[in-house]
């Protein structure tokens, strides 16, 4: 093969290599400026085929050039390159063939070792046949989601992320561990490797292997497995690049699995017991935090509500004969909470009279949190050391408070009332009754005329906000009902 180089007018002389020729073929000479017998170099209007050329005194015949050899000789030269000839058959070729036409059998992997040995001992280079799919793939990963049912007792569902590398055709899985999953974090499952249809493992260095036969693209199918390490893959979904490779590849749209995975349940420790050693908030800062502190305390509340405290008289609703007639002072600290249970004296009773639940922080059975000023309601019953007490009546005092701040009770506020009970057919109900009503009937009628229950409190409102307390009555006018529910 005679190379002529147009840009600096080098040429370059190979032999093509034929197998077990005995010679050490390839480059016959190397690319410069080739000398001309007569004086001067080699140009490329001095070839022409069925001519002969002298380079360093071997005489070389041309009998043909390529296609864009002819077509420079045609278009830029306008002249003939002339008749190409048939080469001449030697013996050693001619053997050759008749001996591939009658064998016709593949060349052993033990010739073809030596044959890249013998090369290379000679100064060759390595061939590297996968250069082009490294060119055209580079940096082009497809992306694979699967899962490993483990079949073992106590076994469980392992999901791994598996890449395919097109540019050797090699694969790499890693593991997707869920948080606090209890196992070791070694993220990689199978190390970037071809990954074998037929695995083996060599038993001593260097013994002779069988032929690899590797995955390929084509083998990764959405629903179908692959096995890695004896264990069946299951692949159940894939990124958006490797579905579109897949249809431009093999026409071929992968699908995808759902995987139902389960809600995550969030447990979060309870709080120990308290031990009865101080407050409960006391015990439980040597919970929280590992130096234990001191509870914090709302001190502006301390300071603005030092004093006050909400008064109710209450009754035991325990069903029994001898405590009906028992009654109780519950008191609500406003400052910090704290709540107190006090017996009134009762002629024979049978009780004396006095504390019956000390003052201190309780909670509230109902809504298992600690009890606050708005849980004490005329008409409600409390839970107060496993004993229930309903409230019938509150003091002056503490009527006022919860009128002055209405936004914590809802049931001292008149506006909220009126909003509930307001309707056309409980005004047609009132404009029947008369001039007035008492609470009691008006809470009759709110439940017939708009479903709505009211609190013996919420009565109590009313006629604190309609009814003169110097006139010594307790029923309601109607007309200022009315006026307030317009």
């Amino acid at each position: 093969m005679i190379y002529f180089f147009l840009e600096d007018g080098t040429m370059m002389v190979s032999e093509p290599k034929i197998e077990n020729s005995g010679i050490p073929q390839g480059t016959f000479v190397k690319r410069h400026r080739i000398p001309k017998v007569g004086g001067g170099f080699y140009t490329y209007q001095d070839l022409k085929n069925g001519m002969n050329i002298s380079i360093y005194a071997r005489i070389f015949r041309i009998t043909g050039c390529d296609d864009f050899t002819r077509a420079f000789f045609q278009n830029a030269l306008n002249r003939d390159p002339g008749q190409e000839e048939a080469q001449p058959m030697d013996q050693f070729t001619a053997t050759g063939i008749d001996e591939a036409q009658r064998t016709m059998s593949p060349q052993s992997r033990e010739i073809a070792e030596s044959k890249e040995y013998n090369e290379l001992a000679h100064g060759g280079n390595r061939k590297n046949l996968k250069l082009q799919q490294y060119l055209e793939n580079d940096r082009k990963v497809l992306s694979f989601k699967c899962y490993w049912d483990d079949p073992t007792r106590y076994g469980s569902r392992m999901y791994y992320t598996m890449h395919y590398y097109l540019a050797d055709d090699t694969v790499e899985m890693l593991d997707s561990l869920a948080r606090n999953s209890g196992r070791d974090p070694y993220p990689v499952f199978w190390r970037r490797a071809p990954l074998r249809w037929n695995p083996h493992v060599s038993p001593a260095p260097g013994m002779l292997e069988p032929d690899p036969v590797i995955y390929k693209p084509e083998d990764f199918i959405i629903g179908q497995s692959v096995t890695v390490y004896g264990r069946e893959i299951l692949l159940y979904d894939c990124d958006d690049f490797t579905r579109d490779f897949y249809r431009d590849y093999i026409g071929h749209e992968q699908d995808s699995i759902p995987i139902n995975q389960p809600e995550p349940v969030h447990f979060q420790l309870a709080n120990p017991p308290h031990t009865g050693f101080g407050t409960e908030d006391d015990s439980l800062a040597s919970c929280v935090h590992l130096t234990p502190r001191v509870p914090r305390r709302d001190i502006n509340k301390l300071m603005t509500e030092v004093g006050k405290v909400m008064r109710f008289e209450a009754r035991m609703v325990n069903s029994k004969q001898e405590d009906e007639n028992r009654r109780f002072i519950v008191g609500c600290f406003i400052a910090d909470g704290h709540v107190g249970v006090w017996e009134s004296k009762q002629r024979n009773s049978g009780h004396a009279e006095g504390k019956f639940a000390a003052k201190s922080r309780k909670k509230n059975s109902s809504t298992g949190t600690w009890f606050k000023p708005s849980d004490f309601i005329v008409g409600m019953t409390v839970e107060v050391n496993a004993t229930p007490f309903q409230i019938i009546r509150a003091d002056e005092n503490t009527l006022s408070y919860m009128e002055e701040n209405c936004q914590e009770f809802p049931v001292a506020d008149m506006r909220v009332i009126c909003r509930k009970i307001s309707s056309g057919a409980m005004a047609d109900a009132l404009r029947k009754v008369g001039a007035e009503i008492t609470p009691e009937a008006l809470g009759k009628l709110a439940l017939e005329k708009c479903n709505e229950a009211l609190w013996p409190h919420e009565l109590v409102t009313i006629v604190r906000a309609l009814v003169d307390p110097s006139s010594g009555k307790d029923t309601i006018p109607t007309d200022d009902l009315l006026q307030r529910l317009r």
